[in-house]
């Protein structure tokens, strides 16, 4: 463990506790709810009351001299990388967004949206739009609009990797936005929570080629936060995706049952991260956030514990991904294209003979990942003896 200084000591059992809840580079402390509840809306209804989180949403609105009906909420969640609804550990619930915003319009708020951006999945496959997606999920548009994020595009000067870019106008305009994240493991970035879900909002469908080839996921991610902030963050973790793949597939999701938020999005990130049994700090996602925006202390309210059964992803994939895959374009398209798995209603775009043929070889593999039409052999039990084969310490 580390003392207040943040060297390293070695802790006696009794003096443990996983979350590491002071703060780095930022004099204030913020509330972070972790509810557990066998009840979804409970544990999402438990959330908003610790935090005050309408009052919060109240003062932002209070400030900006518009009306009730006219102040714009939006909310972000994280669905254009679902492939099927067999699997619905790969996008934020939406019977939660529409708790959420049920409860927000029953307020007098009427401006309120859904908005995504596309993603590389697009380029593969047909109906990838995003309110034909959002209609496949179950989001019914009912009390707010559902926004695509990679239409209605206004030039912006960001600085950084992201440069001269573009943001849909009513995310700019937006008098309140929320991160609602899904509570997922990442190949690439160990865990992809609130921060991570706002990379998601970037612009361009291709995402492969303009954020991760051509530029990068992180400080594009942290450049767009801290020119469109986020007002407040949720975690759907009660249905997790954890294990090495947990960003595409989970075929035996961890029932973890929480909801996790708050006002910071760096707390609701570190929150979440620690209770998946690992450092925060281990994605530049993080490193990042804290440099630019710092971390608060945190009140952590509800549960403490780490989830039973996680299972991380292994240390030797982010290299490999950066260095191989995302480094060379091409090959990591062609890869990309041929491992994806879809729901039929989302039908692959390349006739080509040459790489139907090889997506029909792969078959084999992607059965082992993808929630298909009948039960695969990649189950959870498996899922952890490959883990343990890598990570023989633990």
């Amino acid at each position: 463990m580390t003392d207040g200084q943040g060297k390293l000591f070695y802790a006696l059992e009794e003096d443990m506790d996983p979350h590491i809840l002071r703060s780095i580079h930022l004099d204030k402390i913020v509330k972070v709810a972790a509810i557990r509840d066998k009840d979804k809306f409970n544990a999402l209804k438990g959330v908003l009351e610790v935090t005050d989180f309408f009052a919060k949403l109240d003062t932002a609105w209070g400030h900006s001299g518009k009306k009730k009906e006219d102040f714009a909420i939006i909310v972000k969640p994280n669905f254009m990388f679902m492939y099927s609804t067999k699997d619905p550990t790969t996008y934020t619930d939406p019977e939660l967004v529409e708790f959420l915003l049920g409860r927000i319009y029953e307020r007098g708020y009427r401006n309120l949206a859904v908005g995504e951006a596309r993603s590389t999945y697009g380029t593969f496959f047909t109906n990838r739009e995003v309110k034909t997606v959002a209609e496949y999920i179950g989001l019914t548009g009912k009390h707010y609009r559902i926004i695509d994020l990679s239409l209605d595009l206004e030039e912006y000067q960001f600085s950084g990797k992201l440069g001269k870019h573009f943001v849909n106008r009513e995310w700019k305009n937006a008098g309140f936005r929320i991160s609602f994240a899904k509570n997922k493991t990442h190949v690439y970035t160990y865990y992809t929570l609130t921060i991570k879900n706002i990379y998601g909002a970037l612009p361009m469908e291709n995402k492969f080629l303009e954020y991760h080839h051509e530029r990068d996921i992180f400080s594009t991610t942290i450049e767009f936060i801290k020119h469109f902030p986020i007002h407040f963050a949720f975690i759907d973790a009660y249905m997790s995706a954890d294990g090495p793949f947990g960003i595409f597939a989970d075929k035996d999701p961890n029932k973890t049952e929480t909801l996790i938020g708050s006002e910071d999005i760096v707390a609701t990130d570190w929150v979440g991260a620690e209770k998946m049994g690992i450092d925060p700090m281990i994605s530049d996602h993080m490193k990042q956030a804290i440099g630019e925006f710092g971390k608060p202390a945190i009140e952590l309210l509800g549960d403490r514990s780490i989830y039973p059964d996680w299972v991380n992803v292994w240390d030797v994939f982010p290299p490999f991904l950066f260095k191989g895959i995302d480094k060379h374009y091409y090959f990591g398209n062609l890869f990309y294209s041929i491992f994806s798995y879809m729901d039929p209603k989302f039908q692959y775009k390349d006739p080509s003979l040459a790489r139907r043929f090889l997506r029909l070889l792969a078959d084999p593999i992607t059965d082992l990942f993808f929630q298909k039409t009948k039960k695969g052999i990649f189950d959870q039990d498996l899922n952890r003896k490959l883990y343990e084969l890598f990570h023989p310490h633990t």
